[in-house]
């Protein structure tokens, strides 16, 4: 009987110990601080910001006006917008108050996707392209000025030969005039009557 009733206290005791230990368990959940401002050595690893790239411009020839000219210039180009960085390159500690929580993603070894370097490269040759355009544009309008101030010497000198043609026009004309007068003269004082010729050569 006395080893019965030890064996029913030890039970009793050993229940009531295990539903003590489970009741009385620390909490595990985390506390969180809203507001929190995120670490600016890491703000990268959380989110990219724009990149901006400068382009040397020279001097140009505006496409849509030949007699306007741009003078040499920096052309800041925005690359990539701001984004967030869903796949960053290293281990992450972001700060959530009391706790931090470790963002350990697949790190991605490449610095530009395929996409940007080629959306670089069209940019390249468009550049390119428009430069060769505009030396192209300038040779032909050097040439069509050449052309224009010989049209323009031809033109002045055409003027001045037909102002001398003119002159010797007329001057040939003067002297077509009085020989025929001369010639007039001559066959009307052959035709007159002997007397009369007489007569003139006593009056003068």
């Amino acid at each position: 009987m006395k080893l019965c009733l030890l064996l029913i206290c030890l039970t009793l005791t050993a229940c009531s110990y295990t539903h003590t230990s489970l009741d009385t368990r620390p909490s595990t959940s985390a506390t969180t601080v809203a507001g929190t401002v995120v670490d600016p050595d890491n703000t990268d690893s959380i989110r990219h910001t724009d990149q901006l790239k400068a382009y040397p411009v020279g001097r140009y020839q505006d496409p849509n006006d030949p007699g306007v000219m741009h003078e040499a210039h920096t052309v800041y180009r925005s690359e990539q917008t701001s984004r967030w960085n869903l796949s960053p390159n290293a281990p992450t500690a972001v700060p959530r108050g009391p706790t931090v929580a470790v963002s350990d993603p697949a790190a991605q070894t490449t610095v530009l996707s395929s996409e940007l370097e080629q959306k670089i490269q069209q940019q390249n040759q468009l550049l390119q392209a428009t430069y060769e355009q505009n030396t192209r544009m300038d040779e032909e309008i050097k040439k069509l000025q050449e052309e224009n101030n010989q049209a323009h010497q031809v033109i002045t000198a055409n003027a001045g030969l037909q102002q001398e043609l003119a002159a010797r026009t007329a001057e040939l004309q003067k002297i077509k005039q009085r020989e025929a007068a001369e010639a007039e003269a001559r066959r009307k004082k052959a035709a007159l009557p002997w007397w009369k010729k007489l007569w003139n050569q006593f009056r003068s």
